[in-house]
Parts: C-alpha cells; sequence; structure tokens
C-alpha cells in the first residue's frame, strides 16, 4: 500500500529540470510517486491544475508485482493506471502523477483550461529553441540566399519572357504535364486482337518531364527569397524573454507569431531551393528533346512543336488546340548556374515538428 504524503514545497512552477529528472525517475523505476517531494494525497476539486508533461507511459513491469500507478485523485493507495502526467498545484504548492481520465472527469473545465495551457507552453519551448537554433545558422542562410536568388531571378525573367511573348502556352503545358504527372507516353497498336476482337495497344512511355514546376502560375521563387532575408535580418530584434509559467501574455503572443514565422520562413527556403534546382531541370536541352520528340507524335496535344536552345536564345513555336504559341527568350548565364550546396544550412532544426 503507497504511505500518502504532502511536500508543500513548490512556491513556483517546478523547472523545467526537476521535470526531466522526475520523468527519468519513472523511466528508470516505473514509481512516479517515489520521486523527491512529489504528493500523493488526494487534492482539492476546485483548484487550479498546471500540467508538466504529456501523456507518459509508466514502465508498469519494472514495479513490484507489475502493478498499476495508484491515482492521488479517485484512488490514493490503489492500482488505477498506466498512462498518467505530471502536475503542479500551485495553491497547495505540491505536485503530483495523476491519471488522465480521472483528471478530466474530476476537474472538469479546469483540466481543459490546463490542457490547453500546456499546449501553449510546449509550443512556445518548441519555437524559443528554434528561433536559438536558427539564430546559429542565420549567416549561413543569409549567405546562401544571397547566392541563390540570382538564380531565381533569372529563372524568373526566362519565363516573364515567354507569358510575355507566348500568353496562355505556360498554364497550357502545366495542366497537361501536371495531369500525366510529368510522364509522357503513347498508344501503340501491336497489332493483335484479344478474345473480344478488340485491338491491343501498349503504352510506350517517351520519358519523364521534370522541372515543369516552372511552367506554373506564380513561379517566383526570387520573391520568397527576399521574404526570408527580410525575416533572417529583423531578427537582429530577439525574442521577448518567455519561461513557462509566467504571466506575460504579450510576450507569449509574440514568441508564437514570430517563433511560428521562422519555421515557415525556413521551411519556405527550403522547398524554394529545390524548386530552383527542379526549374533548371525543364530547361535541359533533354526535356526540351524530349517534348520536341513528344509534340511530333499525334497523340500528343500539339499540331507541331519546336522547344530548343540555341546559345543563350530560347525558341519556341507551338501550335496546338491551345492555340498558336510563339516566343524567342533571352536565358541568362545565372539561369543555369549550379546552385550553392549548403546541405547543413537546410538541415530541419532539432525542434522544427510539429507539436
Amino acid at each position: 500500500m503507497t504511505e500518502l504524503a504532502y511536500h508543500p514545497v513548490f512556491e513556483q512552477q517546478p523547472s523545467d529540470e526537476f521535470v526531466s529528472a522526475w520523468l527519468e525517475h519513472i523511466r528508470t523505476t516505473g514509481y512516479p510517486e517515489t520521486f523527491g517531494n512529489v504528493t500523493t494525497t488526494h487534492p482539492p476539486k476546485d483548484g487550479k491544475v498546471v500540467l508538466l508533461s504529456s501523456d507518459i507511459k509508466v514502465p508498469v513491469l519494472r514495479r513490484e508485482g507489475q502493478e498499476w500507478v495508484p491515482c492521488p485523485i479517485c484512488s490514493p493507495t490503489g492500482k488505477k493506471f498506466k498512462v498518467g502526467r505530471g502536475a503542479w498545484f500551485p495553491e497547495e504548492k505540491a505536485v503530483r502523477f495523476i491519471g488522465n481520465k480521472c483528471a478530466a472527469r474530476h476537474f472538469g473545465e479546469l483540466y481543459a483550461e490546463a490542457e490547453e495551457r500546456f499546449k501553449v507552453e510546449a509550443r512556445c519551448r518548441q519555437l524559443v529553441a528554434a528561433w536559438a537554433g536558427l539564430l546559429g545558422r542565420r549567416s549561413e542562410l543569409l549567405t546562401l540566399i544571397d547566392e541563390a536568388r540570382p538564380i531565381a531571378e533569372a529563372l524568373s525573367f526566362v519565363r516573364e519572357q515567354i507569358d510575355d511573348q507566348a500568353p496562355g502556352f505556360s498554364d497550357f503545358l502545366y495542366m497537361d504535364l501536371a495531369k500525366r504527372q510529368g510522364e509522357l507516353s503513347i498508344k501503340n497498336d501491336t497489332g493483335l486482337r484479344d478474345q473480344k476482337g478488340q485491338v491491343i495497344l501498349e503504352t510506350v512511355v517517351l520519358g519523364q518531364v521534370y522541372g515543369y514546376v516552372f511552367l506554373k502560375r506564380g513561379f517566383a521563387p526570387q520573391n520568397v527569397l527576399r521574404e526570408a532575408k527580410a525575416f533572417l535580418t529583423a531578427m537582429d530584434t530577439p525574442l521577448p524573454p518567455w519561461s513557462p509559467g509566467g504571466s506575460d501574455d504579450a510576450a507569449t503572443v509574440e514568441v508564437l507569431s514570430r517563433g511560428g514565422q521562422a519555421l515557415k520562413m525556413m521551411k519556405a527556403v527550403r522547398e524554394t531551393v529545390a524548386l530552383i534546382d527542379n526549374a533548371q531541370r525543364f530547361l535541359s536541352s533533354f526535356t526540351m528533346s524530349l517534348l520536341e520528340r513528344w509534340g511530333r507524335n499525334e497523340q500528343s496535344p500539339f499540331r507541331s512543336l519546336t522547344f530548343t536552345q540555341t546559345g543563350k536564345q530560347i525558341l519556341l513555336r507551338s501550335v496546338s488546340f491551345a492555340g498558336e504559341h510563339y516566343a524567342n527568350a533571352l536565358v541568362p548565364d545565372a539561369a543555369l548556374m549550379t546552385l550553392p550546396y549548403h546541405p547543413d544550412t537546410l538541415d530541419p532544426l532539432t525542434s522544427e515538428r510539429p507539436l
């Protein structure tokens, strides 16, 4: 039988270090209730609750007789649950390990508020850690952006010329390629028939078009990089001091807002660098030759298609059900420059994960 104990020693919310040590004790012993200064008495029903952990599955196999954990709320001396949470009770200055379901029934709306507060604090912890990690690689990110922007701007310049000279072509070809997921194929008559007398056709794959995101409406990777650089520069203004259990709501709001923007920015830069690399593949001689080969087949949407690069010029001449299109676009050297390789800079931040 568990001996009930009351330890009113926590004037303030226990530190993260205390909680980490408590969770490690649970992991190694299976006894959350035996950690130093953990209270096991029954809590009042109307007291405030502050959750200190997410759901913890207690390793009951480590407990004597593999018994379940007593619940201070509904069964302080009995075997009650395997999954619980650490909690602080400010009015009592005590911490307990409580059964989640019992707590939800016992405290009702107070427990729902505690869960919401815990989620906010967990998110703030995540964002503060992510911000620190981002600061540590800010210089490298700015260098990467400065190196990638000329390539992005050059690609957008090529795209703008095609749109200006051959309006509608990019939309038409993008939608067709997206529908096919970039795979160009035709049907050939095998000269055979099935048992019902139907002609047997075989699918011949001509090849895979990569980088057709270059044709997507709104293609402008330089804008994302410009916004990312502005955000990184603004990080000279630090996040406000924040700690769990604090009463500064304005600091919490700012951490959630600016910290969330930091994660979005990092994700956007990573995706944009990949997009630039992909878009360059569309302007390769292989892709252009593949499209021309496809365009010569009557099963393509084209009656005729010329798509080729000579020197610094891309010549496009298309006749299709979407109409006639012509463009002669200048390709700056930067458009096909090799992207800088900074794998560590783009690695996910330690805390860059969903809550």
